[in-house]
């Protein structure tokens, strides 16, 4: 299973993401890095021997400009395989964020206004390169996309499967950055929808037996933050994985 550290990006700092309530997101502290500068963070995670990178970029997520040039320094410096979040700019012209060296572009069901237009999006740059997260908060999923709204999380995730996406996020935003811990059940019910996929998932980790609990299901890859900055996963802990 794969360890991908997480980096939330607002104003152009690294912040600690809390339950999804961003109006109280505050620059990170961490144990392993001595300050929230986006390419330093990125830095010391690849020191910390990774070899992936999430970003979410909140800026755009929330309605500005994607940090294009940030993400394309990051890429350089780094040489980290980047997924990317950019909100709904990352469905209408994904072709930028590649251009930047990003290697895979997230499209999250939060910013997601319509699922029309996906099926254009995935033959026009492969599964390989367009990961689906199924943005949720207290079990139920985040969308604008009325063809999804009010559906269960894994129903959402088996459409998104005949669609033929085949790579998946799974986002539990009411558990981000609280170390409440996975909720497992859920993630069980969309292993069992999404045995043809590969799914990550992300929000709550609290410690490493949390991450040998998703590796004994089969999960594909959990997101980690927090539990790294606050030393909960260390990096001998890593070993295993990376």
């Amino acid at each position: 299973m794969k360890i991908i550290p997480v980096m939330d990006i607002l104003n152009g700092i690294v912040v600690h993401a809390m339950m999804g309530e961003r109006e109280k997101y505050k620059p990170i502290k961490s144990c392993i890095c001595s300050n929230a500068n986006p390419l330093k963070v990125a830095l010391t995670f690849k020191k910390l021997g990774f070899k992936s990178l999430y970003i979410a970029d909140l800026d755009a997520i929330t309605g500005k400009k994607p940090n294009l040039q940030l993400l394309k320094r990051i890429a350089e410096k780094t040489s980290l395989k980047l997924m990317v979040d950019c909100g709904s700019f990352s469905y209408i012209q994904p072709e930028k964020i590649f251009e930047v060296g990003v290697e895979k572009v997230i499209i999250g069901t939060e910013t997601l206004q319509s699922t029309k237009n996906l099926k254009h999006i995935l033959e026009k740059f492969g599964w390989e390169k367009i990961v689906i997260s199924l943005d949720a908060k207290n079990g139920k999923i985040l969308t604008n996309a009325s063809e999804i709204l009010n559906l269960p999380v894994e129903i959402v995730a088996k459409k998104f499967l005949e669609m033929g996406f085949k790579k998946f996020i799974f986002l539990d935003l009411s558990r981000v950055g609280s170390e409440k811990g996975i909720n497992f059940s859920l993630v069980e019910k969309l292993q069992k929808k999404l045995i043809h996929g590969f799914l990550i998932v992300g929000g709550g980790v609290k410690s490493l037996e949390d991450v040998y609990q998703l590796d004994r299901m089969g999960v594909y890859g959990v997101l980690v933050s927090t539990a790294l900055h606050k030393g909960k996963i260390r990096k001998e802990d890593l070993i295993n994985f990376l």
